[in-house]
């Protein structure tokens, strides 16, 4: 009677390290996991809720080494909601998610919506605009009033402070002040010490040159 064969031993499964790709992939990947659509300025601003609105945060629980890769494509490449009152302080993702609170953290955060209203009292003022948002890489301004015409443009002067804006967009509310919205988005993007004059008069020639270098 001939010997039976014995049974292969089974061979174990080959792993493969997710640091062994390249950095540009795993760069690639993490964008694909914790990036968001940008956060529109005119279209009524974040959705109440979305489910594809979602970043998988939780690669950035895998390893240490993972945590230091995917973090600032986190923090660093969306755009983030400014808090009502405190601005770059406790800003959130999306309205769903918590406010962002660590203060490590926070100074990569470079990229915010704010919704800022005309027909009522503001809860932070011109200092807390410009140490908020001067030198920002992106600022989208979404303006709301609750009636048309309803208010004027002196909550925007808020704003006037704020230097250094890379990318900046003022939309929504402007009707009835779009020169001096046109003025004020030149001097929010003005480098850090620029003082502006007075805005020359709707139709005035030097209303483009209504902002001087100190």
């Amino acid at each position: 009677m001939s010997a039976q064969p014995s049974a292969e031993a089974p061979s174990s499964p080959h792993t493969v390290s997710f640091m062994v790709l390249p950095a540009e992939v795993r760069i690639q990947i993490y964008s694909y996991l914790l990036h968001l659509p940008p956060i529109s300025a005119t279209a009524g601003g974040p959705p109440d809720d979305d489910a594809e609105s979602r970043v998988s945060a939780g690669i950035l629980r895998a390893s240490r080494l993972i945590h230091a890769e995917a973090a600032p494509v986190l923090y660093g490449g969306n755009t983030f909601v400014a808090h009502p009152s405190l601005l770059a302080d406790f800003p959130r993702l999306r309205p769903w998610y918590g406010p962002v609170c660590a203060a490590a953290v926070l100074p990569r955060i470079r990229r915010f919506h704010l919704t800022l209203r005309l027909d009522c009292d503001l809860p932070f003022d011109r200092r807390r605009a410009a140490a908020a948002f001067s030198g920002a890489e992106e600022l989208h301004v979404r303006v709301v009033r609750t009636a048309f015409l309803g208010a004027g443009k002196d909550n925007l002067g808020t704003l006037e402070d704020v230097r250094g804006v890379q990318r900046l967009t003022i939309a929504g509310s402007t009707t009835g002040f779009e020169s001096y919205v046109d003025w004020l988005a030149r001097l929010m993007q003005s480098p850090s010490g620029t003082k502006a004059l007075p805005l020359a008069p709707v139709g005035d020639d030097t209303a483009a040159q209504a902002i001087a270098m100190t």
